[in-house]
């Protein structure tokens, strides 16, 4: 019998902690963000390593370029905030850290990772919505799990919504009747099921 006492521990890997200081700091930022009158800061680099979209707006032929300040519309100051943190540390903030953690927190984020490409947030995202649904819920992160392309939390919902305890009480939902409106090639896809 062979003991090997010789081996040398290796730590657990640290970029994740020392990004997240790089974005507290704001040292050698290089271009920022402007949300609903809040400014983030932040670096070229970093952004377009981990999002191919942030990398084709900031280093390429796109105006935003060559702007040092970028103004977004279409995202709250939180969600972009808890997406620029998980692209420096590849990690969202915990549960007690988030200022907001409901289902409309993980709908805004998932929109936003699926717009910047954020593969792997999107889906922590429908991690954190599937933890959400319930007969209340299940017909609204149904529609949010086909407009952002969440193949395995749409066929999820679905299992859920064809139990017939669940069916009976999430047809009454506003969101069922939206799912209704916008979404029939779903509700075909469940009669199929049942």
């Amino acid at each position: 019998m062979i003991i090997d006492d010789n081996c040398v521990l290796v730590p657990p890997s640290n970029i994740g902690t020392h990004l997240g200081r790089l974005l507290d700091h704001a040292d050698g930022t290089d271009v920022s963000f402007i949300v609903d009158n809040e400014t983030f800061q932040a670096h070229r680099a970093v952004l377009a390593a981990r999002s191919p979209v942030f990398r084709a707006e900031l280093f390429g032929p796109m105006s935003e370029a060559t702007m040092p300040s970028i103004t977004l519309h279409d995202i709250t100051p939180a969600t972009f905030k808890v997406m620029l943190r998980f692209i420096y540390t590849d990690e969202l903030p915990l549960e007690d850290e988030l200022e907001d953690s409901s289902t409309e927190m993980f709908q805004n984020l998932l929109a936003a990772a699926d717009r910047y490409a954020l593969d792997r947030l999107k889906i922590v995202c429908a991690q954190k919505l599937w933890d959400k649904v319930s007969v209340d819920t299940v017909a609204t992160i149904l529609a949010w799990a086909e407009t952002y392309n969440c193949q395995e939390l749409k066929n999820r919902c679905i299992d859920f919504f064809v139990v017939e305890e669940n069916f009976k009480k999430a047809i009454f939902t506003d969101g069922y009747a939206l799912l209704v409106l916008k979404f029939p090639e779903i509700i075909a896809e469940m009669k199929k099921r049942v």
